[in-house]
């Protein structure tokens, strides 16, 4: 595949990019001995941003539903067939503010989606409430374990009721956004059983349900998931490249207990090692996550998501979606303005920029990549 046009590298980021680069490579050459038989077919999805539930009121406006449509026009455009949702907990529950108000806007949406024959899939996960990423103010303070297992199984009750959708991953990341927006802390049996009690009785008419981690969890989570009878696919997270490995370890025990396999999020976290360990709040998160939007790390976005893409294929997975969708479509230069803007900011510019080359039919050269991935499956 013809290589993305590089921009010239910050001497700043010179030394993660040249460590996230080689880390890389050497995951690639490791997944030759790790590519079963054959290929999986994938169903190619892309978050759907403009419909994440932590916007909040500002989602449900006219001209956000507008632009969606917009959005969705551009990704089929380039092959898409599937789009992940974020519908956060508790934002369905009858006493959330304004709670008919946005299962009436996701429910115009859904209609929008099936009449274009995508295949839909929604996380339940967790507002980001009072945060960078979320301008609502809300509160998990006092939140049980009991009452945070009834609530969200009284939100899958609804999302699958009003929606119906293709997958519904009913929880995931215990010890990554969800412990961080809930405050709750579950080792791996009491996660299962919250994804148990959830799954329990569920009705579902056709929709598959699954739950998950992130690659960088103890894979015991995985390995208490896969014994539960409902659970019909194990939903990974992948950001850090430090624990790609992971990616296939759940797999290999997803594949041995006859479990399906789906990525819902994919992408590249331009972090050092050493930064690892001191993501626990959400500056701290945003920060890291404000860098994604610089130009200069188009290549190796590229590079990460050819071999994401060929670890899906060649172990069983059967969905992907690159999270941070907007870049399929822009980057903002790196420069003495925008190295200093701060990670709302920054978002806001690249928005700006992916909607005006959503609507003149241009990707970016990441874009370019997911869509000759595409048409090569």
């Amino acid at each position: 595949m013809p290589p993305v046009t590089a921009v010239p590298v910050p001497l700043e980021y010179q030394a993660l990019y040249d460590s996230l680069s080689e880390k890389l490579d050497k995951f690639d050459r490791s997944l030759d001995a790790n590519c079963k038989p054959g290929q999986q077919k994938l169903i190619y999805a892309a978050e759907l941003l403009s419909a994440n539930s932590n916007m909040g009121e500002g989602m449900l406006t006219e001209a956000n539903y507008r632009g969606i449509i917009v959005y969705l026009d551009a990704l089929q455009s380039m092959g898409v067939t599937g789009v992940k949702i974020a519908i956060d907990y508790p934002s369905f529950m009858p006493d959330f503010p304004n709670n008919d108000a946005y299962i009436k806007f996701y429910k115009k949406l859904m209609q929008e989606l099936r009449s274009r024959k995508l295949t839909v899939f929604i996380a339940n996960g967790n507002l980001f409430q009072n945060s960078p990423f979320s301008d609502l103010k809300y509160s998990f303070n006092g939140l049980t374990l009991d009452k945070y297992r009834q609530g969200k199984r009284q939100t899958c009750e609804t999302i699958i009721r009003e929606l119906h959708p293709d997958y519904l991953t009913v929880v995931n990341e215990p010890n990554g956004a969800e412990s961080l927006n809930t405050g709750l802390n579950q080792t791996p049996v009491q996660f299962a059983e919250t994804t148990r009690f959830i799954l329990n009785g569920l009705e579902h008419s056709g929709t598959l349900l699954g739950s998950g981690t992130g690659t960088w969890s103890d894979i015991n989570y995985i390995r208490e998931l896969v014994k539960i009878p409902e659970l019909d696919y194990v939903d990974m997270h992948i950001y850090p490249v430090d624990y790609l490995q992971g990616a296939l370890e759940a797999a290999a025990v997803a594949r041995g207990n006859n479990k399906r396999l789906v990525l819902a999020e994919v992408g590249l976290y331009k972090v050092k090692e050493i930064e690892l360990g001191n993501l626990n709040s959400m500056a701290a998160q945003a920060s890291v996550y404000g860098r994604d939007i610089f130009s200069f790390w188009e290549p190796l976005d590229s590079k990460f998501l050819e071999i994401v893409i060929r670890l899906a294929r060649c172990n069983g997975y059967e969905f992907i979606s690159p999270f941070w969708s907007t870049c399929l479509f822009s980057y903002i230069d790196y420069n003495a303005l925008t190295k200093n803007l701060n990670y709302n900011q920054l978002r806001q510019s690249d928005n700006a920029a992916a909607f005006k080359n959503m609507v003149a039919g241009k990707l970016s050269g990441w874009g370019e990549t997911y869509k000759k991935l595409i048409s090569s499956n």
